[in-house]
Parts: structure tokens; C-alpha cells; sequence
């Protein structure tokens, strides 16, 4: 393209003359790279990053030097819908024919120890690749024993059986008294569990002891009843098991108690404190970049029903922060509990784009397949889920929306604009 006249190149460098700066400081003040700028000038469209990006180096571009963004984009469209001229084909010149003798295959030194090597070099990836899936598993926890939550159980203990990870260790939590039982080498566990009568909502979770990863809470619940001889007995009295006062969750919060059989409770959460970010951002340069988080807007409030035996349980999900914790029934006082919802370990969260863009994103050095490196459509959503950094580069920041830890960033730019944040963990 260097012998023809590109006539908005010639409207860019014509404004940036008039303007007296050179490239360099264009650079340096739009945050566009100087051979972009370059290419842009130049007409060189095949140097630039794709058709958003250039529109987006236009927009920046032309606001800067005082120009029309849209009728640059106007002239680009127009220079980049020529057609381009096709080079003739030269046909390979004829080639002799020619007889081709046959090799036979020696076996040599060389390729038996090639052979080794490649052999060696396979069971050596397919080893990794074995410990890497063991030490990114999570481990599985199943309860046979009882099967489902429990109404009308008379004795102040149970046994609870299930399976695990080998050797896992498994605890019980939410009760008076809470044990741990390591499983055995096949993974069967077995424990009994102290009750009190009334609703009793039983936490379990296992944690592997290779990866001391731990797996989902398994629940069930169990009403113990004193005296099932006796149905004109008074109704259990409206009581709330969980959550406790002051408890720390990461995850749903779990809500459970007793009241009338067949009450409908209802559950409602008010946000006391936002959570506080558990992680730092800076530009490519380490300088912090300065965010402001958006509150989280309390959910829709949850309603329980009440089994035969008035024992009611659920969960509320709910983001980072400290919350007031409502329960409520017809008829009797409602009762408030305060929690606060921390985020687990690591940097967990998502993309949402609002708008095309292109994506670079990495997760502790590694890039995220079929993403980074791609032009994401409107509507993409893009799981993160990384140790201790982040990388996010975006192409139109306005239409890239994050949210981390629990933690409602909002778009983390200007529409158009070229962002790019390293995350990482606060004290890490």
C-alpha cells in the first residue's frame, strides 16, 4: 500500500502537523501505540489488531486531534471495502519424470533410541496430566445414610454414612457437637451425631488430604419429636436454628428452624456493610487503579414452607458484604440475625460484555482457551476463577462489565476505550 494515496491517513496527519505534535506524544497521551498511529496514517490497515479495535483507535484518535470520530470511521469503511487486486498465478515450471526408487526401512540406533525418547517423553505428559486433574479435583461428597432430611425422629442421635475421597476428612458443622471422621482408604465414612429435639440442620463437608481441597456442603435435616403419643400437644414454638449471630459464610447463606406445620416463613436480607475488595488493580505500569465498587442490591425476599413436623430450611445467596438476616412467620416475632458473606479463596467471578470487544484475559499466566485473544460477542459471559492473578485486556472497555469476589465492579472503562488491569490477590 506504500504507492497509493490513502485519503484518511492524509486527514490524520495533516490534523496532527496543524496540531504540532509528533507521534511519540500522540502516543503517550492517547495511550495508542505509536506504530498503530502509524499504521493508521499510513494506511496500513493489515498492521492494525481487527476492524473493533481500529474503530476504537479511530474514536480516541480523531477526539484528540479535534476531527469527526464517525466520518474517520466513514473513510476507513470506505478504504477497507476496496476490493484488492488479485496477483496472477504462475504455474510451476514441468518437472522431469522420473522413476523413484523404493527405500527400505533400516532399522538403525538412531531411531531405536528415538523410539525410547518419544515413549519416555509420552508417559511423562500423560504423568502430569494425572497429577494436575488429581490436584485441581474437588472432592465428591455423598450422603447414603439417611438418604433425605428427617421428620419425626424420636432418638437424640443418628448415624450418618456416605462415601468421599480415600483417607478424606469429614466434618460435621451447624450442631452442639460437631465431629470429624477420617473415611477409609475406599472412601466409606461412618459417625454418630448428637441431636437436640426439634429441627436439627447438620452441615457436612469433606476435605481431601492430598490437595487439602474441600468439597460442596452436603445437608440434611432432622426433627426429633419427644413425644409422638401425644397429638394434642402444643406446637413446636417458632425458633430459628441458622443462621447463627455473627456467623461468616462463602457461599448461599443457609436458613433454617421450626415453627406451625405447614407456616410459611418468610426470609429477607438488608445490607448493613459492602464488602471491602480483597484484591488490588494496577495498569500495566503498577500504578493503582482507583475503583468504585457497586453496592449490591439486597435479593427478592426467599418463602419457606413448613413440613408436617413445622421444620423449615433454604438457602439465600447473597454477595460480599455484612447483612442483617430477617426471618418471619405469621402471628410471632420476627427475628434477626446478623452475617457476613466473605469470598473463598482466590479470585472468582465473571465477564459480562454489554458490547463486541476484543478479549485478552489469563489466569495466572495461562490464557483462558477459545477467549483470550478473540473479538467476544454481545452477551458473552466469561467465568474467572484464578489463585492470585488476573490479567484483562479489552478493546472496548465501556462494554466489559466485572464483577470479582463477590464485588460489583461495572464496566471497567470508556466505550471504546483500550483497558488493560493486572489483578491480584490483597497481601499476596
Amino acid at each position: 500500500m506504500t504507492g497509493e494515496v490513502h485519503k484518511l491517513g492524509e486527514v490524520l496527519r495533516t490534523a496532527r502537523e496543524a496540531k504540532g505534535v509528533d507521534l511519540t506524544r500522540v502516543e503517550r497521551e492517547t495511550k495508542i501505540r505509536e506504530r498503530y498511529l502509524s499504521a493508521l496514517e499510513g494506511g496500513d490497515y493489515r498492521d492494525l489488531p481487527g476492524s473493533v479495535y481500529t474503530k476504537g483507535f479511530l474514536r480516541n484518535y480523531g477526539t484528540y486531534l479535534g476531527l469527526d470520530p464517525e466520518y474517520l470511521i466513514d473513510l476507513y469503511r470506505l478504504e477497507t471495502a476496496a476490493p484488492a487486486v488479485e496477483k496472477p498465478r504462475i504455474a510451476p515450471p514441468p518437472r522431469p519424470i522420473a522413476g523413484r526408487r523404493s527405500r527400505a526401512f533400516v532399522l538403525t540406533p538412531g531411531l531405536i533410541v528415538a523410539a525410547i525418547l518419544t515413549v519416555a517423553v509420552g508417559a511423562f505428559v500423560a504423568y502430569l496430566g494425572y497429577e494436575l486433574i488429581t490436584f485441581a479435583r474437588t472432592p465428591e461428597l455423598r450422603i447414603t445414610d439417611p438418604a433425605g432430611n428427617v421428620t419425626g425422629y424420636t432418638e437424640l442421635t443418628i448415624t450418618v454414612r456416605g462415601t468421599t475421597a480415600p483417607n478424606a476428612s469429614v466434618t460435621v458443622s451447624n450442631l452442639t457437637e460437631n465431629p470429624t471422621v477420617e473415611a477409609d482408604a475406599d472412601g466409606n465414612f461412618e459417625m454418630t451425631v448428637a441431636l437436640v429435639p426439634g429441627s436439627n440442620l447438620m452441615k457436612l463437608q469433606a476435605t481431601d488430604p492430598v490437595t487439602r481441597r474441600v468439597s460442596d456442603f452436603e445437608e440434611r435435616t432432622v426433627v426429633v419429636v419427644t413425644d409422638l403419643a401425644s397429638p394434642s400437644a402444643a406446637p413446636a414454638a417458632f425458633t430459628v436454628t441458622a443462621p447463627e449471630a455473627d456467623a461468616t459464610f462463602q457461599g448461599p447463606v443457609a436458613v433454617g428452624g421450626t415453627t406451625m406445620p405447614g407456616a410459611s416463613v418468610q426470609v429477607a436480607a438488608t445490607l448493613v456493610a459492602a464488602g471491602a475488595p480483597t484484591f488490588t488493580i494496577t495498569d500495566p505500569s503498577g500504578a493503582a487503579v482507583p475503583v468504585q465498587p457497586v453496592a449490591p442490591a439486597p435479593p427478592a425476599p426467599v418463602t419457606l414452607t413448613s413440613d408436617d413436623a413445622g421444620a423449615f430450611s433454604g438457602d439465600v445467596a447473597l454477595l460480599a458484604g455484612t447483612w442483617d438476616i430477617t426471618v418471619s412467620a405469621d402471628g410471632v416475632e420476627p427475628v434477626t440475625r446478623r452475617v457476613v458473606v466473605a469470598p473463598a479463596a482466590g479470585l472468582h467471578g465473571g465477564l459480562v460484555l454489554d458490547a463486541e470487544s476484543y478479549l485478552e484475559v489469563e489466569q495466572d499466566g495461562t490464557p483462558i482457551a477459545n477467549v483470550s485473544g478473540t473479538i467476544a460477542a454481545d452477551g458473552t459471559r466469561v467465568v474467572l476463577a484464578a489463585d492470585d492473578a488476573l490479567r484483562i485486556r479489552a478493546g472496548n472497555a465501556g462494554g466489559v462489565r466485572l464483577t470479582l469476589n463477590g464485588i460489583s465492579i461495572g464496566p471497567i472503562g470508556e466505550d471504546g476505550q483500550v483497558i488493560e488491569w493486572r489483578i491480584s490477590r490483597s497481601g499476596g
